[in-house]
């Protein structure tokens, strides 16, 4: 039998998360534990009678430590085998053992994500998969085999520990949004980790999207500076370019960025995107 630990981190989103853990009761397989690393607070959370749900408050000076908080999570689970998952997912029936079989010490295992067009009353992931649509870039990625390591996102994903620990964790010098799934790619890569999708998915419950992520500017700014200084080259290029049209950036012939100004309100608005990806 797998023994294996959940990872998920949190801020508001109480109905999500609680759609998630139902999801996870309905799962083949059953966690030992469940991590859920709070970034606000522990309110409203309820847990489910039949999983073992662990809340920790994460308190960092910045109010979306996605790397440290991460970290925190998998450090404090109970098995050697780990699942991250993002608050917004509903797990198949089948994923944890499916993900679970090809797991190994040289491996991350992940799936592809389907999307929903609005968070619903429930977790039920059997009635709700045939409202979902899929994210064009991942529909085509092939199962079963290596594929490339900067397909890796972060939203859903196995590891064991000990590898885990050997790719040297989430760099926590990233700060907020952006970068810090890649950087995490391109480290397991260097360490000879291969990252394969199995044939499973998730459903990703709807929140409002930006495109590009104006939301997120100062710290996409800081990150991909950050990663540049320390791999080379730029992340992001299709929201840095983005940035450079709308005059807020501008990219040098050395790829170093230059801020000429912050997004508007009006800029912020306009970049809502209308897909549920």
């Amino acid at each position: 039998m797998h023994k294996f630990s959940v990872v998920t981190i949190v801020k508001g989103r109480r109905k999500q998360l609680a759609n998630l853990l139902e999801s996870i009761k309905a799962s083949t397989l059953l966690p030992v534990d469940v991590q859920v690393i709070c970034m606000d607070n522990t309110d409203g959370i309820i847990k489910p009678d039949s999983l073992d749900v662990n809340l920790h408050l994460f308190n960092d000076t910045h109010n979306l430590p996605l790397a440290a908080a991460r970290n925190a999570g998998i450090a404090a689970t109970k098995t050697d085998k780990v699942i991250f998952i993002d608050v917004d997912c509903l797990v198949s029936p089948t994923l944890f053992e499916n993900m679970l079989a090809h797991l190994t010490a040289e491996a991350i295992i992940t799936a592809y994500p389907l999307y929903l067009s609005n968070v619903p009353e429930n977790g039920d992931f059997t009635a709700l998969k045939q409202l979902a649509v899929p994210h064009p870039s991942r529909q085509t990625i092939p199962a079963g085999q290596p594929v490339n390591h900067l397909q890796f996102w972060s939203l859903i994903f196995a590891v064991k520990k000990p590898t885990f620990q050997k790719i040297g964790c989430f760099d926590e010098t990233f700060i907020g949004y952006g970068a810090e799934d890649t950087d995490f790619a391109m480290t397991f890569n260097k360490a000879n980790i291969k990252l394969i999708f199995v044939n499973d998915c998730v459903l990703h419950q709807y929140h409002d999207k930006y495109d590009p992520p104006l939301n997120y500017f100062e710290s996409i700014i800081e990150n991909a500076t950050r990663y540049k200084q320390k791999w080379g080259v730029l992340p992001m290029r299709r929201w840095l370019s983005a940035f450079e049209k709308m005059g807020l950036i501008i990219i040098n012939e050395n790829d170093e960025i230059t801020v000429y100004s912050k997004p508007t309100d009006e800029q912020l608005k306009n970049s809502i995107s209308k897909n549920p990806y």
